[in-house]
């Protein structure tokens, strides 16, 4: 056994280094999983936000195919608007439509089919490049979509150029060889485009209807902002703009935006969150595999000492069968071949095998005893008990015991001692193993006093001695079958005694404790309720 024990303090040391690394592996493994869901779900949020604002862009799109290239009919103009309005999502999301060109500014009366003249508007200034004509015009915007006003243009169908009449009268004029032409043809054509205003509150309500098939109400909150507005979202989708998102100084300003985030708790705590749970179990697992280690190794140090207990018990059983046994075979032998022949000798060797018969049967019942209370739990026969005839009788089978080792036994039972109620036979077994145990390891003292008296609703009854006591590191282990403590290899005994006790005595509700007494020996006190019925 001594030299396992290197080998297992070697293995306890590897396991305790090997989950070491795994715990440090387990912490780096999630933190990196962490991570990438945390990008997983960002990436998972701006692709769903990006979609909306799209879905809303292209909303808006649909105003410029319904009227692109219109002529500057006014009854067009309103049966385009018409034809719009009745398969639009939402058909609120017109506000306004003004026709400009060179020459001012008009209002679309849907009502009368008329364009109205207006005086022009501030807000409109940002069209007026795409108004002049020539080499000098700017380059078409990108995208349709002014999203300071927020408004869609759309260019208007060109007007034909003028046909100028003839100056003389019938047809063209005289050619004169050498001199510049009278007349030229060259005409610029009138340039005009459409602004469809857009309403802000009708662009919220798309938002709102397209984000109920993309992004679950119930998760997350989804807002629209214009301008300089405060962002405070999770992710951040440009819409309704000129051109695409960019970061840097000289980026052209998302002017609306598309602002989403959990409802409740910011996507970084939630990933924090699910990083603590994982924590909590990766470790927790880590933590049962490190108990259920320690749990065998102490199981297995335990069947180890169990092991050798029942050895020691199978050869303390041995001997004790065996010494009683070679004793009563000698003296039988000696009897029947008649080499003892004076009756002095034959009463020594009939009170030999009498003590020797004794002190066979009380190992045997011992054993008996203990290997009947392993299947059994509660005493075989539930009857009042006396408790002064379980201890006179107890007391009288160990005389030949005290007997042996002169040792004086002094009882004192009280009077009126209330019954108990038990098996008479087991108590007693029980009152004579301590007795017994006394006699044997405290005997050198001389003298067992056994004490029976009533206390609160049960009987106590008392052994002690004036031997050497117990020692400390005994007490928690005298109870346990075949333990044996210090010292007493000096006595015969199989370790069944005190383990038996303590069987009957909670089999009858009962409790047995000892108190030591290293000066002057040992008492062992048995504590049984008394009767509760009639």
């Amino acid at each position: 056994m001594q030299m396992r024990w290197p080998w297992l303090l070697l293995l306890a040391t590897l396991l305790v280094v090997v989950l070491a690394v795994l715990a440090s592996l387990q912490v780096r493994w999630i933190n990196d999983l962490s991570a990438a869901d945390e990008q997983r779900r960002r990436g998972a949020l701006d692709f769903a936000a990006r979609r909306l604002a799209d879905d809303v862009t292209r909303e808006a799109m649909r105003v410029h195919d319904a009227f692109d290239q219109a002529p500057r009919d006014p009854g067009d103009l309103v049966r385009r608007y018409e034809g719009w309005k009745a398969s639009a999502r939402e058909p609120k999301l017109i506000d306004a439509i003004y026709a400009a060109d060179a020459a001012g500014l008009s209002r679309l009366d849907v009502a009368k089919g008329s364009l109205e003249p207006v005086p022009w508007n501030d807000a409109f200034d940002a069209v007026r490049p795409a108004l002049r004509a020539g080499p000098d015009a700017p380059p078409a915007r990108r995208t349709p979509i002014i999203p300071q006003i927020p408004a869609v243009m759309v260019p208007l169908r060109p007007e034909p150029p003028p046909r100028p009449e003839p100056p003389f009268g019938g047809g063209p004029p005289p050619f004169r060889p050498g001199r510049p032409q009278d007349v030229t043809f060259a005409f610029r054509p009138r340039r005009g485009v459409l602004l469809v205003t857009l309403d802000r509150g009708a662009i919220e309500a798309l938002v709102r209807d397209f984000a109920g098939g993309t992004l679950p109400s119930e998760e997350y909150d989804v807002r629209v902002v214009s301008g300089d507005a405060r962002n405070d979202a999770e992710v951040v989708a440009p819409m309704l703009n000129a051109g695409p998102l960019r970061e840097g100084p000289d980026a052209p300003p998302a002017y609306w935006r598309l602002l989403v985030r959990p409802r409740g708790v910011a996507l970084a705590e939630v990933v924090a969150k699910a990083r603590r749970e994982n924590l909590a179990v990766s470790f927790g697992i880590l933590a049962l595999l490190l108990g259920s280690f320690v749990l065998l190794a102490v199981l297995a140090r335990r069947a180890e000492r169990l092991r050798v207990q029942q050895l020691e018990f199978v050869a303390g059983i041995t001997h004790e069968l065996n010494t009683p046994l070679a004793a009563l075979t000698s003296a039988g032998q000696n009897l029947a071949d008649g080499i003892v022949s004076e009756r002095a000798q034959v009463e020594r060797y009939g009170s030999m095998i009498v003590k020797e018969s004794h002190r066979l049967s009380d190992t045997v019942a011992q054993v008996l005893d203990f290997a009947g209370m392993q299947s059994r739990g509660a005493p075989a026969r539930l009857a009042p008990v006396d408790v002064r005839a379980v201890v006179e009788d107890a007391v009288a089978q160990c005389g030949w015991l005290a007997e042996e080792a002169k040792v004086k036994i002094e009882t004192d039972v009280a009077g009126a001692l209330p019954a108990v109620d038990g098996d008479a036979d087991a108590l007693t077994r029980a009152v004579q193993n301590l007795v017994a145990n006394a006699i044997r390891h405290g005997g050198e003292g001389g003298w067992v006093g056994v004490r029976a008296v009533g206390e609160g609703g049960s009987v106590a009854i008392t052994v002690e001695d004036r031997g050497p006591g117990v020692a400390a590191r005994d007490v928690k282990h005298l109870f346990e079958p075949f333990y044996r403590g210090r010292g007493a290899e000096r006595t015969r005994g199989s370790g069944l005694g005190l383990a038996i006790v303590q069987r009957i005595a909670a089999a009858h509700g009962g409790t047995i404790e000892v108190v030591r007494q290293r000066q002057r020996g040992a008492a062992f006190t048995l504590r049984i309720p008394e009767v509760q019925h009639a």
